[in-house]
């Protein structure tokens, strides 16, 4: 009986894994306004959602009635932490990652499509 627990609790955890892979979602806190793609999203704290894997994830950006949607390339990093990176081009913040504790989305520079700006 003790087997057939241990192996129902692996399977679970390999399931989620692999679900996990596929999508997921956490929030980030912005700390001052960076550009996704073209368009600028203030500072704030944003829900991220993604659908997919690899390197073609659907990445959305959402706060209140604001929303960036772009692609990224996804990797599953083991962080102590969440965090986010951003670059400077031409005078502007980029995002370029959103870190998530065992996520890591790598942003395609491609133009976002924006909704409720």
């Amino acid at each position: 009986m003790r087997r057939v627990s241990s192996l129902l609790v692996l399977l679970t955890m390999i399931s989620i894994t692999g679900f996990a892979a596929d999508g997921g979602s956490g929030k980030v806190r912005l700390d001052s306004a960076v550009k996704v793609g073209s368009t600028q999203l203030p500072a704030g704290e944003y829900k991220v959602t993604w659908i997919g894997s690899g390197d073609n994830a659907q990445v959305t950006l959402k706060q209140g009635k604001t929303t960036a949607t772009t692609t990224a390339r996804v990797v599953e990093v083991r962080r102590n932490r969440d965090a986010f990176a951003t670059k400077n081009e031409t005078g502007s913040r980029v995002l370029t990652e959103i870190q998530f504790h065992d996520t890591t989305l790598v942003l395609h520079d491609v133009p976002s499509q924006v909704a409720g700006q």
